[in-house]
């Protein structure tokens, strides 16, 4: 989960306080205002090189603050198309494996081969609310069952098709699948979307992944019955210069259909200046 904005303060300011007088007071706002918990493990991102003689110090603290905590993480970087986490461990257990709760539903991940956002909670509580009883998925970007897996164990007339190429994530996809007691409606297929997506069964397509290409929209449109939805998300700054219209221009030069609404959501800030959208797409053959 993403920590509550005032319990980050309180813990900051926890941090704060145990540290003054312990560091040069230029260094107290440099302490990270947030992190991520995914399970037991907090996550920071990028702290600041002044304080790297005292990360342990502050892993501690956070383990000795927030009772949820039991490892302390820095993610340094992500490598590849994979999004492969490059982590350091501050502080508690030296281990990357947790499970995480979110709406009824148990994630097995291991945070040093995985990248899984708590800050799409929002996300998933959207599509477990959105789709309809009786409805077929299709999850092209399924990962460990990220934002596909709850809809599923939250509705038991859904059934859901998840294609992953990565095979530490479909490990997980699969174990997760039976940890949730899903198995025979959510259906793991290992590989290339591009190649591995089914055609016509789909009332709705989940495209999570920011760097989808033409090929792979067409295989969108491609997975819809006669008509359906496309929720594809992508990352543009605060004037939307992403162009959702491109793509379906484009998409139309190689397959039949016709859009009947778009709807742009945005879903959360990656950074000042770039905003995590999802474009709601309904469309008609």
């Amino acid at each position: 989960m993403l920590k509550d904005s005032l319990d980050l303060m309180k813990i900051k300011n926890k941090l704060q306080n145990s540290l003054k007088g312990k560091i040069d007071p230029s260094l107290l706002d440099k302490i990270p205002s947030g992190y991520s918990v995914i399970g037991d493990i907090a996550i920071f991102h990028h702290i600041n090189e002044g304080l790297n003689s005292i990360k342990e110090h502050i892993g501690d603290l956070v383990i000795q603050f927030d009772p949820q905590v039991s490892v302390v993480v820095e993610q340094i970087e992500t490598k590849s198309i994979y999004r492969k986490p490059v982590i350091e461990y501050i502080a508690g257990e030296k281990r990357a494996l947790t499970i995480h709760k979110e709406y009824n539903t148990l994630f097995h991940i291991d945070v040093s081969k995985i990248t899984f956002s708590p800050g799409n909670k929002g996300e998933r509580g959207f599509l477990i609310n959105t789709v309809k009883n009786g409805e077929i998925v299709c999850d092209m970007f399924a990962c460990i069952g990220n934002l596909s897996l709850p809809i599923v164990v939250n509705n038991p007339s859904i059934t859901v098709y998840g294609i992953e190429a990565n095979k530490d994530a479909f490990d997980f996809l699969k174990k997760n699948i039976k940890e949730n007691d899903v198995q025979g409606r959510y259906h793991p297929v290992f590989g290339d979307n591009r190649i591995k997506t089914p055609e016509g069964i789909a009332n709705r397509v989940i495209m999570g992944f920011f760097e989808t290409d033409i090929i792979q929209f067409t295989k969108a449109v491609d997975a819809i019955q006669n008509e359906g939805w496309i929720h594809h998300h992508f990352i543009s700054s605060r004037n939307l210069n992403y162009k959702i219209e491109d793509m379906i221009k484009s998409t139309k030069n190689k397959v039949k259909f016709r859009v009947e609404s778009t709807e742009i959501r945005k879903v959360k800030k990656v950074s000042p200046r770039l905003i995590h959208h999802c474009a709601d797409i309904k469309i008609r053959k």
